[in-house]
């Protein structure tokens, strides 16, 4: 089984203010996670936090400079918010980070879900604008791909057109090349560089609906969950399977393809991890809850009354990898026996967390909880 830390500046912050001090934390937690044994670092994206907190403009940056303070661990974006990013200049950022970190990019896309956020880049990335916000968000994908798959490439879309109308090149040095000119009329976009992994980094989705999955499914994207119960994840990751099984012309397994993000604390007891972590954790599901619906948290089947909060006392049982190291354990049991999951990113740091508890945490799952689950690898 594959272990990962997912961590956001904010998260990160602990009693560090300003930029700087809010980088420094995050390398320190980067640096112990590939001494730990993590199999990669996740950054999310966020913009414009109106409390001072959540903002992480640009994964992939951060990722450039966490690359170069490592050897081992892999860097990704859980996730960049694709609709937010134009196309081609998201392939080539990641494709660089490809090469400078020698092949150890995981990309992930996301559609975002704050109203006030997706407006400021793009029309269409509004998510109240559901299907222009579908539809620019698999148009961004799409482009990236063949970007990444093709030597040369054009496109056509609702978003974009790629060589854009009336785009000419000619150098006296160098003959009209048909593979990408029409005399002077440019035909095609070479776009440099090419990603170091081969055809191009693993590509995945965070999702939250049963549409989701199967639109990451379809554009063939390795799934990710965050708030769902194990038995909801089991019906979507069955869900998955079933698309892309459609799509790919083979069986897919149950977890194929397919992660879950946990909001974690390992301490010596479920009073400590409820009194050092509770108000960290919850600021983050409040943050969602009226985004992405009340449905993620429910079992197949089941509606929630409209006097149920989510609370610790709500959450923890379904959500959470929260408690002593015992605890912890049990619940990925669950998982790997309800969902054959093998991928897990552990969510370590929390809103207000001080640094070394931060990092005590990182340190008690990989020592105590990581072996149970990597002794027979």
């Amino acid at each position: 089984m594959k272990f990962a830390a997912f961590t956001t500046v904010a998260g990160s912050a602990g009693e560090a203010t300003g930029a700087e001090g809010l980088l420094d934390n995050l390398r320190q937690q980067t640096i112990i996670a590939e001494e730990l044994c993590f199999e990669a670092i996740w950054l999310g994206e966020h913009h414009f936090g109106p409390y001072g907190a959540g903002d992480v403009p640009n994964p992939i940056l951060l990722g450039a400079d966490l690359a170069a303070r490592t050897s081992r661990i892999r860097i990704g974006q859980m996730a960049n918010i694709a609709p937010w990013w134009h196309p081609i200049r998201l392939a080539e950022d990641l494709a660089t980070l490809d090469n400078m970190s020698g092949g150890r990019v995981e990309v992930g896309f996301g559609r975002g879900i704050w109203p006030y956020e997706g407006p400021q880049f793009h029309p269409n990335a509004d998510p109240r604008k559901d299907a222009e916000n579908r539809e620019l968000f698999r148009e961004t994908v799409e482009i990236v791909r063949k970007i990444w798959t093709n030597e040369y490439f054009s496109h056509q879309g609702e978003n974009y057109t790629f060589p854009v109308e009336d785009t000419v090149f000619s150098h006296p040095s160098y003959p009209s090349n048909p593979i990408w000119q029409d005399g002077d009329s440019v035909t095609k976009l070479r776009v440099t560089p090419r990603p170091y992994q081969d055809p191009h980094p693993p590509m995945w989705m965070t999702v939250s609906t049963d549409r989701s999955v199967s639109t990451a499914a379809e554009l063939r994207l390795k799934a990710c969950y965050w708030q769902p119960p194990a038995l909801r994840i089991r019906q979507r990751m069955e869900l998955y399977a079933e698309v892309r099984s459609k799509v790919e012309g083979r069986p897919f397994s149950l977890g194929e393809d397919q992660a879950v993000m946990r909001s974690t604390y390992v301490a010596s007891s479920m009073e400590e991890a409820r009194r050092d972590a509770e108000e960290g954790i919850m600021s983050a599901f409040i943050f969602n809850d009226p985004f992405r619906g009340r449905q993620v948290f429910t079992n197949p089947g089941e509606e929630l009354a409209p006097e149920v909060k989510l609370d610790w006392d709500f959450l923890e049982p379904r959500t959470l990898l929260v408690g002593s190291p015992e605890n912890v354990v049990e619940k990925i049991q669950e998982l790997r026996d309800v969902c054959s999951l093998d991928y897990l990113l552990v969510e370590f740091t929390h809103q207000g967390l001080p640094l070394r508890k931060s990092l005590r945490n990182l340190e008690n799952f990989a020592t105590k909880v990581m072996p149970k689950f990597t002794a027979d690898d």
